[in-house]
């Protein structure tokens, strides 16, 4: 899946020209938990024309520190892959957000639920 600036994204303080706005709801230092909703293809190719999220660990200066897609299939079973090109950038500035509104804030364990998901089964 190629990543482009979300469809509902404001403009950017650099297309603007303006300083961002004060909406941000984390501290920079602060690590956090959330999700988006995406639509479209999923990254595993057993999605199609479907919808999950993306969910994040990032700073609240919005670099990204771990991300995950999830889905449920038809059947009810719960999918997630990892998705390392995400990891090092920065939220807002990649996505052209000015602020968090779009993140729904999760719980450190949903997070970890998430992710324990992508990993390779060990038997």
């Amino acid at each position: 899946m190629i990543f482009s600036k979300h469809p509902h994204a404001t403009h950017t303080a650099e297309e603007t020209g303006k300083a961002p706005l004060a909406r941000r709801t984390h501290a920079p230092g602060v690590t956090w938990h959330c999700r988006e909703p995406w639509f479209g293809d999923s990254r595993d190719g057993q999605l199609i024309n479907g919808e999950g999220y993306h969910y994040f660990q990032m700073k609240g200066d919005g670099v990204i520190e771990k991300a995950v897609e999830w889905y449920e299939s038809d059947d009810g079973e719960e999918h997630s892959t990892e998705v390392p090109e995400l990891i090092g950038l920065n939220w807002y500035e990649f996505f052209g957000y000015d602020d968090d509104e779009i993140l729904e804030t999760v719980p450190p364990h949903e997070f970890s639920y998430i992710e324990q998901l992508s990993q390779p089964s060990k038997k």
